[in-house]
Formats: C-alpha cells, sequence, structure tokens
C-alpha cells in the first residue's frame, strides 16, 4: 500500500487535523480497499460507521447530507467510489460555455437582465470551481488567472475531439469582454453557490465540513489538471495509490496491484503465473494498442480472476499450470508480434497470434478490417522493398542492423525514379530492416504477387467470402512460408 496513505493513517490515529475531503486516486481494485481503510481509521477517530457508496448515481445528495450536521449523527464519513467527479475537465469549460452566451455586457449599464444574472452565476461558479476567488483583484486580474483550457470550450475537451477549440485571439477577447459580465457580478452581490457536484465538492475543499463530517472519493479516472484534483493535491489530501499501464516492457504497476491483492488473499503468485494471468486479462483501452491506459474492466477481471486462483490455491502460491487450467485466455495480442512471426516465416505462430487477436475483439468486423490495413501495408513495403533491391541491385538478408542502417536503408528511401517520393520514406529504421529481411527471405515472383493478393482479401473481408478470418489466415500464410533457397 502507498506509503504515503500509511502516513495519513497514522496522522489521523495520532488526532492531527483531518481535510474535509480525501481523493484517493488509481485502479479501482487498489483505491477502493485504500479508502476504504481511510474510512475506518477516520470513523475510529470521530466514532461513527463509515458509509461506502459505490458508483453513486448523484453525488450531490451525499453531500448535502454532509454538510446538514446532525444531532443524531455528530460525524459523518462518506465515501464515494467511482463518483467521476474528477473524470473530466468539461464542468469548469461548460459554466464558462454558458456565462459568455450574453456577452458583451456593460458593467454601468443597470440592473442585470435575467439571462445576464445567470450568465453572471455561471461565471462565479466557474471561478470558485476553479479554487478562484471572484471577488480577488481587478475583474482583468481574476480573469487571467483562469486557464485557457476552460476558454476553449467544452466541446474541444471531449475525447472524441468533437467541438471546436477557440483560438488564442478569441480566448484573449472572451477574457476582455468577461470583465465586464464580472464587475456587474460584483456590483449585483452574487456568490456563484455551487449547483453541480463538481462545485459542490469545490465548496467543500474551499469552506470545509462540519467537524468530524469527511468526504472521501476514490476514483481510477482523474484528470491530472481538473481543478479539484491540484486544490487537493496542494492541501495533502490526494494519495495516488498507482494504477497499471502499458509500455514495451510490458504491464507497469502490476506490483502495486499484486501487492494489493496478495494482502487480501493471502496467496502469493509465481513470476511466470502472473505474467501470464496479465496477458490472458489486461487489455489497453484502445483497440489499436496505442493506448498506454489499461482498460478499467480488465484490470477488474485480473482481481477477479487472481481471487478466484486464490481460493484454489488453499493457501499455495498461485502457479502458471493452475493459471492456464483456470483462467480464459481474453487478454491482449501484440499485431506488431504477429508480423514479426510473418517476417520470420514462423506460419503456424503468426496464425494463432492471429486467432488469439480476433477472438478478443469486442467489435470483430472493425478489428478485422483494422489489423487488414496494418498487413496491407507491410505488402506493400515489401513490394517496395524487392523492386528497389532490384533496381539498385543491393544485397539481401542483411542481418546486421547498423550495416543496413548505413549503407542499405538509404537507398531503399530515396527518392524514386522521376523525383517522386519512395513509399518506404519515413519508416523507422527498426521497422524497414525487419521488412527488408522479409522480403529477402521471400521469392521476387511471389512479392510481385502481393498486390493481387491484398485486393483479392479485401474483397473476400468486405462481403465475397462467408468466413472473411479464413481470407485473412490464408494471406498471413502465404506470406510465412518457410525460407526457400
Amino acid at each position: 500500500m502507498s506509503r504515503q496513505l500509511e502516513a495519513l493513517l497514522a496522522r489521523i490515529e495520532q488526532g492531527d487535523a483531518t481535510e474535509p475531503c480525501y481523493l484517493i486516486s488509481g485502479d479501482r481494485v487498489v483505491a477502493e480497499p485504500a479508502a476504504s481503510r481511510l474510512a475506518e481509521a477516520l470513523g475510529r477517530r470521530f466514532d461513527c460507521q463509515p458509509s461506502i457508496h459505490r458508483r453513486p448515481a448523484q453525488l450531490l445528495p451525499l453531500l448535502d447530507d454532509l454538510r446538514t450536521f446532525s444531532l443524531f449523527e455528530p460525524a459523518k464519513v462518506v465515501v464515494a467510489i467511482e463518483s467521476s467527479v474528477v473524470a473530466d475537465l468539461g464542468a469548469a469549460a461548460a459554466l464558462i460555455d454558458q456565462a459568455i452566451k450574453v456577452l458583451p455586457v456593460e458593467p454601468t449599464a443597470g440592473e442585470l437582465t435575467g439571462r445576464e444574472r445567470d450568465a453572471a452565476i455561471r461565471l462565479m461558479q466557474a471561478l470558485r470551481l476553479l479554487q478562484l476567488d471572484p471577488y480577488q483583484g481587478s475583474p482583468e486580474q481574476a480573469l487571467d488567472q483562469i486557464p485557457d483550457w476552460a476558454f476553449r470550450g467544452e466541446g474541444s475537451l471531449k475525447r472524441s475531439g468533437r467541438g471546436r477549440s477557440r483560438t488564442k485571439k478569441q480566448i484573449a477577447k472572451l477574457r476582455e469582454q468577461a470583465a465586464g459580465l464580472l464587475e456587474a457580478a460584483r456590483a449585483a452581490a452574487i456568490e456563484g453557490h455551487a449547483e453541480g457536484a463538481a462545485e459542490a465538492v469545490a465548496e467543500v475543499v474551499r469552506n470545509g465540513l462540519p467537524e468530524g463530517h469527511t468526504l472521501v472519493l476514490a476514483e481510477s479516472s482523474v484528470v491530472e489538471k481538473h481543478p479539484l484534483v491540484t486544490a487537493l493535491r496542494a492541501g495533502g489530501a490526494l494519495i495516488d495509490v498507482g494504477r497499471v499501464a502499458a509500455s514495451r516492457q510490458g504491464w507497469e504497476g502490476l506490483q502495486t496491484l499484486t501487492a494489493e491483492l496478495e494482502r487480501e488473499t493471502g496467496a502469493g503468485i509465481e513470476r511466470a503465473a502472473l505474467e501470464e494471468l496479465a496477458r490472458r486479462t489486461l487489455r489497453r483501452e484502445s483497440d489499436r494498442g496505442r493506448s498506454e491506459v489499461v482498460d478499467a474492466d480488465s484490470t477488474a477481471r485480473f482481481a477477479a480472476e487472481y481471487r478466484k486462483l486464490a481460493e484454489v490455491a488453499a493457501g499455495n502460491r498461485i502457479t502458471l499450470a493452475t493459471v492456464e487450467e483456470a483462467v480464459e485466455d481474453r487478454g491482449e495480442e501484440d499485431v506488431w508480434k504477429i508480423l514479426d512471426d510473418i517476417g520470420r516465416g514462423r506460419a503456424g505462430a503468426a496464425a494463432g497470434r492471429l486467432r488469439r487477436h480476433l477472438a478478443t475483439a469486442e467489435n470483430p468486423v472493425s478489428m478485422r478490417l483494422s489489423f487488414f490495413s496494418l498487413l496491407a501495408t507491410y505488402c506493400r513495403h515489401l513490394a517496395a522493398i524487392d523492386a528497389a533491391l532490384a533496381r539498385a541491385d543491393l544485397p539481401r538478408g542483411e542481418t546486421n542492423f547498423n550495416r543496413f542502417k548505413a549503407r542499405i536503408a538509404p537507398e531503399l528511401q530515396q527518392e524514386l525514379p522521376g523525383g517522386a517520393r519512395s513509399p518506404l520514406s519515413g519508416l523507422h529504421p527498426f521497422r524497414l530492416h525487419k521488412a527488408y529481411l522479409a522480403a529477402s527471405r521471400l521469392p521476387s515472383d511471389r512479392v510481385a504477387g502481393l498486390p493481387g493478393r491484398v485486393l483479392e482479401a479485401e474483397m473476400r473481408l468486405k462481403g465475397e467470402s462467408r468466413s472473411p478470418e479464413a481470407a485473412l489466415e490464408l494471406l498471413v500464410a502465404e506470406l510465412a512460408v518457410p525460407e526457400l533457397s
């Protein structure tokens, strides 16, 4: 468990002052028990029984209960797990979007209209959510403290990328115009009390709660730039217990997750068994395998399978054989390893990896087409390399990467006759070397026929075959034939 959490628990036990709100950030498998331990320590401190709410439909009722002092419950500790209150930056940007609809506003024009008053309230709420005092300094100074992302527009912050982002020039003009609205809001003594969950939590962080009342948030999705996250970190109330992330070397942070599960179940796991369990369960959020973020559902499945294996082990260490026997393989396959097997002539291994890759897809059609696109590009590279080798009379099969990079790669990537750009231009030398070795292994007549085979496979994939997977496997098999002498 996090040393930061252990230190916090020790301070609470010693009677040190506590914060009104704590945020436990990390994978839910680790964050939830950490939040429970913190809540139990607070409960012992203030002599109350913590209440735990998993995936609450609404956070505001929990906050309203905490903010109301009760004669029957002089202390309250509420744990909210996966409330998503800090999962995106949209709340502040949405408030700004609503406020600027009435701009420009003249601060000396008299009493605000109903529409202008609503906009002024939204502007005040945005400032308070960002932990800024709307009454401190001049209106221009207050607005200059709002980060640019809050003025770019809520749509520009969505993961889908939809919604146009405002330019720096537009943002500067909005700041200038919003100064009049803020001045008018001050004149009307508007406070901008919280209405949404994010604003309400910000109000708790800023103004506190009755003594003995605490909100504990356990969140797996946390935006580091979120104003609440920034404020809680500055106050020492953010505890990061770690999360699993994907890297070229494997799964980072897996040891933290495993340590928590071992503490919970009392069962350890062999290294080979751990690697196999991770391989069979963990997946990136992106089907294309480029994201470093691990899908939360797959992390939860890893934990569930670990608990099941711990029961089977009955106090002994979890072994590789137990994992292979008891855990269905629904993990992630590296598409580049499929291409590596193809390039080395390992047809059986490539076909096996491909079947596994397709079998784990949530959207099989999209997965097939995505892999076919990658494979078609690979075939175009093979054809281009074979033609360049013949044209420049270059040696084949150079296994030394440094010699290849210095002597052969520049020739492969130079402009074509007539000044046309090489299809190999911009390809990373390491990936180019792998494709070069594969092209060197195949006879030229087979490589020359690849464009036709790719077109045929594409037609089968898009409706001319009852078994599109077979069309892909056939193309892979033809590319991964053993080296011919």
